[in-house]
């Protein structure tokens, strides 16, 4: 056996086999095995660290067997390479002092200035950044003096890394510049490899782009063939890195995760908090603020935890800009002092720029625009100097956008105009947009309507590019909610100009836009997977929803089932939060990474399509704000118009509010509540007219007889159109109605196909509180000459998914439950468990209508854009083009008898809307409190 041989089987053993072999060949357990083994520790601990850890363990075994003084130096190198690897880098300065005493005692020199290049990381990790250039350049002199440029070129890029880490790109650039072209006369691979994609991370950050993108494609190919996973996953982070960098966000968030995967499966925990801190800064870009924060919190105790001060740093620093974004004041401040501690120990002034940024972002939110401008001018020396442009242009459109609140518009219009050139220099479509959203604001302050009209088009244009490649609505909801404001104002002035239907097409291009995604097939589910990680994912993903279902009936059972006390109670929420928010960070994680055939344009909306499919029979009435002016949109087959001045937001809501207030009065059933019935139909009648007023009273005379879309907006999503009174009958006798996200997704909903509605798929759960489901299920059955009924634990989550593809139309009666606080786990308590609206969203339906007839399923969080978060737009994505809801807990009794007279009128119109209509004016003759009857609403396809 050789000596490369023997080594090879040492570093894949176990320690007692280690030992045996050595034992066995006490030949070749010598100083040359120890070369051999420290080798292989040296080479392996970036890229193969399990193949170091065991090159680390074989010298500690070899050092027992053959206690030599050279040997015991080596097996101090290699234990300080495993403490790298480890993230323990104090431990790692520890043995790698150890090591280079031993050799200087045996008077080599060469081999003591050799550990050095592995004490540098450690202490750059540790921050200790003077001391570690320092040793690092005393040792690269001594590597000169034996020729040996592999060597030095190693110091030089650790050296060029602790420039980065400060953020001094210029002095970055020039020691990775001078490693590489050492590495290139050694003719080493590898090091080129490594030295690249520095390299090209430090001048991406230079917006030095194209020379970054071609370094990272040479150095990515060299680790593909090399076979260097830790090396690849460096280069990926790279490159999400400079991809979000561009505002490239899909290839940002695909990247990093190949790269957090990667790290993850080497067992590299502090590099892949790294990247889990870049994909949290992705977030953080996304306005996906509270799941960016929840891993600011993680990693921050993973680098505190291991000395990394520059990385914690930098997380609580972005952490505290989170904060801001969601309000929290306080909790910015204390995270700021944290980071700027560091940052100070570190002596980063451009670290402390960043937070006077961030601090001029707080007083920016907290419309203190003096002080915001101040600090943002305060920053902009540091960071220029740092040859960080990107930075730089954020702080420079803050400053300009802080003295345009300021009323300094002549300082706001040089700097903005002088930001926006270079955003658009640089590629820079984010930081453009905002900047044009900027001068939009300031040009029409100052009545330059036409020059602000070209700058909101503008800023328009660069949002929809950048939203567009996001994978998946989560991101392409939330990345929306801020970006708004161009949209609005160029509605403003499009109506001051009397340009009606340009203004009502800028309002549909911002509503409702992610789920008209969905439906137009530009967005998918993640299900299937790629690889065995993906696989290992989705397995995760099936016992998280087994765990949940779980905690879901633990926490809802029934009242005469035995109580818990109050901390049991608490310990289950505890519980099912924690799984819920493991549950979307794995989904999101499947997301990073769409296929991109699952990408594109949604529809575009079109005026004159609307107008044919609404005909001569049907008008929309889409509602919109301007500030705080609520308006109206009027569409029929022959005209446009708007109307003004129908009220404003806050009057409304609290308005809806109240009215709200009123109708849950009767949701309990007390009978000394009911037994006042026509005074409570009086009072709630009253609030129904005054609505009628401001909403629907200068706007029904123009309808005719036509059946009446509405489109909410805001808190109009809560309100039962159908129950509003003119004072003489409610709205729903007088016409058919029907409601929809927007007249985008009305459209799609309209053209799916027809089907006859002869199959039905009828699913109960009965319990003491809605006892009579069995009645309104057999009820329906009736009605229906082919029908799958089943109910209580017949009626389970497995059979909805193999029978709904089939059925013509699906009825789930049973308990619904929205979740305020996470409006994607609202759900519907089947037969086994809860449908959540993630559940939903993997169902595969051709029927034509879905009825929800259980409580508050038409309860929805309204997300910027009107985006409906809640069960309808499961439904909407998993294929329906129509879904009857409820907007409160409805009553048992009454709702069964609706429900038979809804689908007896269904079946002899073929029309959800006429069916609705027929059934609540027959009701509310016998129930006159719009309680019973006005609950169900109908979305989608009338």
């Amino acid at each position: 056996m050789q000596h490369a041989e023997l080594a090879a089987l040492l570093v894949g053993a176990g320690d007692a086999e280690r030992e045996a072999l050595l034992r066995t060949h006490a030949a070749l357990a010598d100083v040359r095995l120890a070369y051999l083994l420290k080798d292989i520790c040296l080479d392996a601990w970036s890229t193969h660290p399990a193949r170091a850890v065991g090159a680390a363990a074989s010298l500690r075994i070899l050092a027992i067997v053959a206690p030599l003084p050279e040997i015991t130096a080596l097996e101090a190198w290699g234990i300080g390479l495993k403490a790298v690897v480890d993230g323990q880098m104090e431990q790692a300065i520890s043995a790698l002092e150890d090591a280079e005493a031993r050799f200087l005692e045996l008077g080599q020199p060469r081999a003591a200035a050799e550990t050095q290049v592995s004490k540098l990381v450690a202490l750059a990790m540790l921050g200790r950044y003077d001391e570690a250039i320092s040793y690092g350049l005393a040792a690269r002199d001594l590597f000169l003096t034996f020729a040996d440029n592999l060597a030095a070129g190693k110091i030089e890029h650790n050296i060029g890394n602790i420039h980065f880490r400060r953020d001094q790109y210029a002095e970055a650039e020039k020691f990775q510049s001078s490693a590489r072209e050492r590495f290139i006369l050694a003719n080493d691979s590898d090091q080129l490899t490594k030295i690249e994609n520095s390299l090209a991370l430090t001048l991406s950050l230079q917006s030095k782009i194209h020379a970054a993108e071609d370094l990272y494609q040479q150095a990515l190919k060299r680790a593909e063939a090399s076979h260097q996973p830790a090396t690849q996953a460096a280069i990926e982070s790279s490159i999400g890195a400079l991809a979000l960098y561009q505002g490239r966000y899909d290839r940002a968030l695909d990247y990093l995760e190949r790269s957090r995967r990667k790290y993850a499966q080497l067992g590299m925990s502090h590099l892949s908090a790294m990247t889990e801190q870049e994909i949290a800064d992705a977030y953080l870009e996304l306005n996906l603020i509270p799941e960016a924060m929840e891993i600011y919190e993680r990693v921050t105790g993973t680098f505190a935890e291991l000395g990394m001060r520059a990385e914690e740093a930098h997380a609580l620093a972005y952490h505290a800009r989170a904060a801001i974004m969601l309000g929290q004041t306080e909790i910015a401040h204390t995270l700021l002092g944290k980071a700027r501690e560091l940052y100070e120990a570190e002596g980063n002034n451009v670290g402390v720029a960043v937070l006077k940024l961030t601090e001029a972002q707080l007083f920016y939110t907290q419309q203190k625009c003096a002080a915001a401008r101040k600090l943002a001018i305060e920053a902009e020396p540091a960071l220029a100097a740092a040859g960080a442009p990107r930075r730089l242009m954020f702080t420079r459109w803050l400053h300009g956008e802080a003295a345009r609140g300021e009323g300094l518009e002549d300082e706001a219009l040089e700097v903005l105009k002088e930001t926006l050139s270079k955003a658009q220099s640089e590629a820079q479509s984010d930081i453009a947009a905002r900047c044009l959203t900027s001068l939009g604001l300031l040009a029409a302050t100052s009545g330059r309507r036409q020059v602000a009209e070209r700058s909101f088009k503008s800023a328009i244009k660069l949002i929809e590019a950048l939203r567009a490649p996001l994978p998946a609505e989560e991101f392409r909801t939330a990345f929306f909610s801020d970006k708004l404001v161009p949209y609005n104002e160029l509605v403003r002035l499009c109506l001051e100009g009397e340009r009606v239907a340009e203004g009502f097409a800028v309002v549909e291009s911002a509503r409702s836009r992610a789920l008209a995604d969905a439906l137009g097939g530009n967005l998918s589910l993640h299900t299937e997977a790629r690889d065995e990680f993906e696989a290992e994912l989705l397995r995760q993903i099936e016992r998280l929803r087994e765990e949940l279902n779980y905690l879901y009936n633990q926490i809802n059972r029934p009242r005469g089932e035995l109580a818990r006390n109050q901390s049991e109670t608490a310990a289950l929420q505890r519980t099912l939060r924690d799984r819920e928010s493991e549950l979307l960070q794995i989904t999101r994680q499947l997301q990073h990474r769409a296929e991109k055939s699952s990408l594109g344009h949604s529809a575009s909306f079109s005026l004159s399509q609307l107008q044919q499919d609404l005909t001569s029979e049907t008008a929309l009435v889409e509602y919109a704000t301007i500030g705080e002016e609520l308006i109206a949109f009027v569409v029929t087959n022959e005209h446009i118009e708007v109307l003004r001045n129908l009220g404003t937001e806050s009057e409304l809501a609290r308005e809806i509010a109240g009215l709200r207030f009123q109708i849950d009065t009767l949701r309990h059933g007390s009978e000394r509540i009911r037994k006042h019935l026509p005074e409570l139909t009086a009072r709630v009648r009253a609030r129904l007219g005054s609505l009628y007023d401001r909403l629907l009273r200068p706007i029904e005379p123009k309808l005719g007889e036509r059946r009446l879309v509405i489109v909410p907006h805001h808190a109009l999503h809560y309100l039962p159109f159908n129950a509003l009174h003119d004072g003489t009958s409610y709205l729903i006798e007088r016409r058919e109605i029907a409601n929809a996200p927007s007249a985008l997704v009305l459209h799609q909903c309209l053209a799916r196909p027809r089907h006859q509605l002869n199959s039905a798929l009828l699913m109960g759960v009965a319990d003491e509180e809605i006892p009579r489901v069995h009645e309104e299920i057999e009820a329906i059955a009736d009605i229906f000459p082919n029908c799958l009924s089943f109910l209580d634990r017949n009626a389970s989550i497995e059979v909805l998914r193999e029978n709904s593809e089939a059925a013509d139309l699906l009825h789930l009666a049973c308990h619904g439950q929205f979740r305020s606080d996470n409006p994607l786990f609202s759900s519907l308590r089947l037969g086994n468990g809860w449908l959540t609206v993630r559940d939903a969203y993997g169902l595969k339906l051709n029927c034509s209508l879905v009825t929800l007839s259980a409580c508050e399923t038409g309860i929805n969080a309204i997300a910027p854009g009107d985006e409906l978060i809640g069960l309808a737009r499961g439904f909407f994505s998993a294929g329906t083009p129509s879904i009857l809801l409820s907007l409160w807990t409805v009553d048992d009794e009454a709702t069964a008898v609706l429900m038979a007279d809804f689908y007896r009128a269904l079946r002899a119109t073929s029309s959800p809307s006429a069916a609705l209509r027929a059934a609540q004016v027959k009701m509310l003759k016998e129930k006159p409190h719009p309680f019973f009857w006005a609950p169900f609403v109908l979305f989608g396809r009338w």
